[in-house]
């Protein structure tokens, strides 16, 4: 087997690396998806560390109405790679995903050629000869089968009828038709590397810009020196040149859901404005020649390494176990074309449905709540809303079986119950109470089952040393997470406000003071002010560790015994997790009126208010901590 490549040789690298290595670059986002990672391990492909740019942990999905965090299944692995030699000021350029398959090609008896294919030709005897320009010159090449993967970026944004091979191909296929294809803009951001470590292991997916910027897919990839952006919607489709161009990037680092996740300085390291085939090509195989890879289709908008994995070892299957003639390409290359096409169509119905849902305020709220309500209730394998969102999300099963599952009457059950119905009843509590969302960013506060039966229990040593004891577990038990940029000392800082100065806990009808004049400390009293007769209450502040841990047990009112406890738990230099936990048992009364009374006050008791309050508290909470003091 002869490879050519058209990317010339690295004129510097390590000769102890044995890589391939090769200058420019292939236009993509450099995601190797779960089911990519499964065939390289399949493959005893193991990528050398230096290769890796970051193993993910974390998939966020940004919509219209809260972020959704979706953490990356305990058997499943999701990286990030470089596949080519860019951007050009990368300290490891010569490290690339490409390069690597490459070295491992040869190793495996490949030939390569370091030219630049000009045309390809039947002879006379029914062979093949290609014509390819070398550092030597024009020079030709005899073959028993052609196979063409030059993808549709030979120069990013090309027109594909105009190319030069693609020209020769259909001369040799008079049928063939590239696919079609849409201009997407990617480029790259500098940025501190000690800064950009607070982000490694995470992708960004924003669904939706503002009325300016039209965008429809957004992935933002943080890397070791770099983040990689990628745009897809109508106002990179119609950018006409640079101005354009740099307009975009402009309005897309200054949106609101943006600058969160970047607040820090970047610089543009590089540009470009690539094809992405969002179709088929037409008659992509005939007599001794076929072509795989982006110039044949690609997944719609996702895995175009899996994509090109699955079209090149099916050609290898077919012609090394049926043949190499048109007859014998149809019958075994050809069905795998069509599943292709078929599960595209899938597809488009997945993200026109994914995009309405995310794209709009009250639909994407609802979806958000679903997917909470299914968080907190239900163990892992039973998720099945936030295992749908993860598969679109990282591209991990076929688009016919996730649109199937979208589907499904229980989803749609789902998605109104644990949904449409709950949001109804937090909006209207959020009006009760005069929770103002303008200007704040909305996170997910609520904890995954699991986790909050295992912080529970973490808990239990630390409010027993405080004396608070719940000997059959609390009648209400709630938890609260929020993931913030900022020191614990910061978080501390405005924690400890709570009481005579606090911003982020202001909701009306409910007034938290402390004594005029008394800075947080043990022994202090919060008095719970609520205007509704009888549901005043106070609290002690048993424990203080600074910067950690602010514990008070409530000893008067309804809640009498209960805690309320604030943890701050340090995940890097940058970053910290705020959680925040409630728990207490409601009076039994010793009278039968009076037990009847906390009989009906406790069936009535509407807990899901503290959601509601504890989860706007949170995300104004670290809206004011992240913001510059």
């Amino acid at each position: 087997m002869v490879i050519l490549e058209k990317k010339d040789q690295l004129g510097f690298y390590r000769d102890a690396f044995d890589m391939a290595h090769r200058e420019g670059c292939n236009y993509c986002a450099g995601g190797i998806s779960p089911r990519m990672s499964d065939i390289l391990i399949n493959l005893d492909l193991e990528l050398p560390e230096a290769v890796i740019q970051s193993r993910i942990h974390s998939v966020t999905v940004h919509g219209h109405w809260k972020n959704i965090e979706l953490k990356i299944p305990e058997n499943r692995r999701m990286l990030s790679v470089y596949r080519g030699a860019r951007p050009i000021k990368r300290i490891d350029r010569f490290f690339g995903f490409d390069a690597y398959l490459l070295g491992e090609a040869l190793k495996g008896g490949a030939e390569l050629i370091t030219g630049q294919v000009i045309d390809v030709q039947y002879t006379r005897t029914g062979d093949l000869r290609i014509q390819y320009k070398s550092k030597a010159g024009l020079q030709t090449l005899e073959a028993d089968f052609v196979v063409f993967a030059f993808g549709v970026n030979q120069v990013p944004g090309m027109k594909l009828d105009q190319n030069e091979l693609v020209q020769s191909l259909q001369r040799l296929l008079p049928g063939f038709r590239p696919p079609p294809v849409r201009r997407t803009l990617i480029f790259e951001l500098e940025a501190d590397p000690t800064i950009l470590r607070t982000l490694n292991g995470k992708i960004y997916f924003i669904e939706s810009g503002s009325r300016e910027l039209r965008i429809e897919l957004c992935s933002i990839i943080p890397k070791e020196q770099f983040i990689t952006v990628v745009l897809i919607g109508k106002s990179v489709d119609t950018a006409v040149g640079m101005a354009d161009v740099s307009g975009i990037i402009e309005q897309f680092l200054h949106l609101p859901q943006v600058r969160k996740i970047l607040p820090f300085p970047v610089t543009l390291a590089c540009i470009c404005r690539p094809n992405m085939p969002i179709g088929a090509a037409r008659e992509p195989y005939g007599e001794r020649v076929a072509v795989v890879g982006d110039i044949l289709t690609s997944r719609l908008y996702k895995d175009g390494i899996l994509s090109a994995y699955h079209t090149a070892s099916s050609l290898a299957r077919a012609v090394t176990e049926v043949g190499i003639d048109r007859f014998s390409l149809k019958k075994a290359y050809g069905p795998v074309v069509k599943a292709f096409i078929r599960d595209n169509r899938y597809g488009a119905m997945v993200f026109l449905m994914h995009g309405i849902m995310f794209s709009h305020p009250s639909l994407s709220r609802i979806l958000y709540q679903a997917i909470l309500t299914e968080r907190k209730t239900k163990p892992e394998h039973q998720r099945e809303l936030e295992n749908i969102l993860w598969k679109i999300a990282s591209g991990d099963d076929r688009y016919q079986d996730i649109f199937l599952n979208m589907i499904k009457p229980m989803t749609l059950w789902r998605i109104f119950t644990g949904g449409a119905l709950i949001t109804l009843r937090n909006y209207l509590a959020e009006l009760m109470f005069g929770l103002d969302w303008r200007g704040i960013s909305r996170f997910t506060t609520g904890i995954y089952k699991e986790e909050f039966e295992a912080r529970s229990r973490k808990y239990r040593p630390i409010l027993s040393q405080a004396g608070i004891l719940f000997e059959k577990g609390p009648e209400f038990e709630k938890m609260y997470s929020i993931e913030i940029k900022a020191a614990r000392e910061r978080i501390f800082r405005e924690i400890v406000k709570f009481g005579h100065d606090q911003q982020f806990f202001k909701p009306r009808m409910i007034r938290v003071q402390s004594a005029p004049g008394e800075s947080l400390g043990p022994g202090s009293v919060l008095r719970y002010e609520i205007s509704f007769p009888g549901l005043n209450f106070s609290a002690v502040l048993e424990r203080m560790e600074p910067h950690e841990l602010l514990l008070f047990r409530v000893d008067s009112g309804f809640p009498k015994g209960g805690v309320l406890m604030f943890e701050i738990e340090k995940k890097n230099a940058q970053t910290s997790l705020l959680t925040i936990y409630v728990a207490f048992n409601l009076s039994k009364g010793k009278q039968i009126f009076e037990a009847g009374f906390w009989r009906i006050f406790k069936f009535l008791f509407p807990v899901f208010l503290h959601d509601v309050l504890w989860n706007h508290s949170l995300c104004k909470l670290k809206d004011i901590v992240e913001s510059p003091e």
